[in-house]
């Protein structure tokens, strides 16, 4: 895979706002070409993050995790799509990150970017669930819209743990919840109460349900091996 796709990936290449008020959020997953070199990717991630990334012009947050089969999750939030066209184009020229792109396998790659409401507020989250999908073709959209609110202020804030949850939407209708928590073990602890939650099931009840992803990702840090 090439670099000028990775650093789309990695960067942030975000579609347009549907309004001025909207960011937008990039979700990109990816496995490295080997297990054997994590603790040092896991370095040059948090360089391209501090040396890189967070000193463009609209950055907002970007926060990368990594789950228990090696997959990681980078989630990066702009202010606008001028902003992430301009950071992509000066990656792209920057050597700095050359090694750094190389270690990912770009056929694992994954990547899809969202209009978003909600400002980034969880900084302090070690534990991060991302899920997408589609609803159902006859779902009324505000009323999807009401039982996701519904999700978050009738269950999932009230949880031990809680911190935020993002919702978007892209341009293909594709739906995004990305909730952060303290810890993975407030997260465990949430999973089996949300599936029983009458509210939640009929959440669950709109979706498309051969469209559901869901990862489960530990916030990375440099000096952590897997």
């Amino acid at each position: 895979m090439n670099i000028k796709l990775i650093a789309f990936a990695i960067i942030g290449l975000l579609v347009s706002s549907c309004s001025n008020t909207k960011s937008v959020l990039e979700v990109t997953t990816f496995k490295t070409k080997s297990l054997n070199n994590i603790s040092v990717f896991n370095k040059l991630d948090a360089e391209v993050e501090t040396n890189f990334t967070a000193k463009q012009p609209g950055f907002i947050k970007r926060q990368s995790g990594i789950n228990e089969n090696g997959e990681y999750v980078v989630l990066v939030y702009w202010e606008s799509l001028e902003n992430a066209k301009a950071s992509m184009e000066k990656f792209m020229a920057d050597p700095s990150v050359a090694k750094y792109a190389s270690m990912i396998d770009g056929v694992s790659m994954k990547m899809s970017r969202y209009h978003i409401e909600d400002g980034f507020n969880a900084a302090h989250s070690n534990f991060v669930e991302v899920m997408s999908f589609k609803t159902k073709a006859d779902i009324d959209m505000k009323a999807f819209d009401k039982t996701n609110k519904n999700v978050e202020n009738g269950f999932t804030s009230k949880q031990d743990g809680f911190l935020q949850r993002v919702t978007g939407v892209n341009e293909n209708g594709e739906q995004i919840v990305v909730v952060y928590w303290d810890n993975k073990s407030h997260s465990d602890a949430a999973l089996q109460p949300f599936m029983n939650n009458k509210i939640s099931k009929e959440f669950m009840g709109m979706m498309d349900q051969s469209s559901i992803w869901m990862g489960r990702y530990q916030k990375i840090k440099p000096e952590l091996e897997y």
